[in-house]
C-alpha cells in the first residue's frame, strides 16, 4: 500500500510542479526515483499517464482523469490523518515556513514563539527567504511575502496592509532644491528590486517617474535592510515601509518626500501549496497570525 501511495504522490507532484526535476526537489527524492515511481504506476494500471518528449510532458486523457481522482484520494487521506491527530488535542509533526528577514524579525518571530508555546509538541523549521520557489525547493508549508505577488501555482491569503514612502536623509535633502516631483531626477535613487513589477502610485505621472528612477538607479537590492543603511548614510533616496523606518522618521533621521502624494499600500501575503485540503497546523498558524499581527 505504501508503495502505491508513494507512486501516486510522485505523479501528483510532477503534474503540480510541471517537471520531474521540481517534483523531485519537492518530494526530496532523486529525479530517477520519481520517474521509476510513475513508470511503476503506469505498469500497475496498464495505462499511459503522461505524453513525454525531451523537454516537456502533457497529461493523457486517462492521466487527466486519474490525476483528479488521485488528488481527491490523497486529500481524503490527509483529512483522515488530521482528524486522528485532532483527537490528540495538541498539534504535532512539523511546520515549515519562511519569511523575509526584516519582516520576520519584527513580526513573525515574536508570534511564532507564542504559537510554539501554545503547541509545545509542534516542531518548527523557519528560514529567511524572499523567493516563492522555495516552497518547492524546501517543501515548505507556507511562506510570508511582502508586496505584489507574481502569478504562481500557489494559493494565497492577505495578512495585512502597510504603507510605504519615498524617504531621504535631511542632510542629503539640503544639497538639492526640490520643488516639484520632476526635481527628484537630480537625487541618486536606491531601488528595491522586489518593487520592480509593482504599481506604486495612483498618480500616473508620479508612477511613471518612479519607474524611470528605478530603471536609472545607482544602487539596487532586494533587501530593505540594505536600503535603509544606504539612505541613512546619505547615499540617496529610497522607497521603504513605514513599519521599518518608523523610529527614524520620529527622530527626524529620515523625512518623507512629497507626503501629499502618498504611495499605494502594499500587502503582506501568506502563500501555500495549492490543495483542496489545508493541514490543520497550517490553518491554525494562519489564523493565529491574522488575529494577532499588528503593523
Amino acid at each position: 500500500m505504501q508503495n502505491q501511495i508513494d507512486r501516486i504522490r510522485s505523479f501528483i507532484a510532477v503534474v503540480d510542479t510541471g517537471s520531474f526535476t521540481q517534483a523531485a526537489k519537492y518530494l526530496r527524492l532523486s529525479k530517477s526515483m520519481v520517474s521509476i515511481h510513475i513508470k511503476a504506476l503506469e505498469t500497475e494500471l496498464d495505462v499511459s499517464l503522461l505524453n513525454r518528449n525531451t523537454r516537456r510532458f502533457s497529461l493523457t486523457e486517462t492521466g487527466e482523469m486519474l490525476y483528479q481522482d488521485f488528488r481527491q484520494v490523497l486529500n481524503q487521506l490527509e483529512q483522515t490523518l488530521d482528524k486522528a491527530r485532532l483527537g490528540q488535542q495538541e498539534l504535532q509533526g512539523s511546520l515549515r515556513l519562511s519569511s523575509t528577514a526584516e519582516f520576520g524579525e519584527h513580526y513573525i518571530l515574536p508570534l511564532l514563539n507564542q504559537f510554539m508555546q501554545l503547541h509545545p509538541k509542534l516542531k518548527v523549521q523557519y528560514a529567511f527567504n524572499s523567493s516563492i520557489e522555495d516552497l518547492i525547493n524546501h517543501k515548505l508549508d507556507l511562506a510570508i511575502r511582502l508586496g505584489t505577488l507574481k502569478d504562481s501555482n500557489y494559493r494565497s491569503t492577505k495578512l495585512a496592509d502597510y504603507e510605504i514612502s519615498l524617504v531621504i536623509s535631511p542632510y542629503l535633502l539640503q544639497k538639492f532644491s526640490i520643488k516639484t516631483i520632476n526635481d527628484l531626477n537630480t537625487i541618486p535613487y536606491l531601488a528595491n528590486s522586489n518593487l520592480r513589477q509593482s504599481k506604486l502610485s495612483a498618480s500616473s505621472e508620479f508612477n511613471t517617474l518612479l519607474s524611470q528612477l528605478a530603471q536609472d538607479a545607482c544602487f539596487e537590492t532586494n533587501t530593505i535592510a540594505a536600503l535603509k543603511k544606504m539612505v541613512l548614510a546619505h547615499s540617496g533616496m529610497a522607497i521603504l515601509p513605514h513599519w521599518y523606518v518608523h523610529q527614524e522618521l520620529l527622530k527626524n533621521q529620515l523625512v518623507v518626500l512629497f507626503p501629499e502624494l502618498s504611495l499605494l499600500t502594499q500587502s503582506v501575503n501568506i502563500i501555500f501549496p495549492y490543495s483542496e485540503y489545508i493541514p490543520r497546523k497550517t490553518r491554525l498558524f494562519i489564523d493565529y497570525l491574522k488575529e494577532n499581527i499588528q503593523l
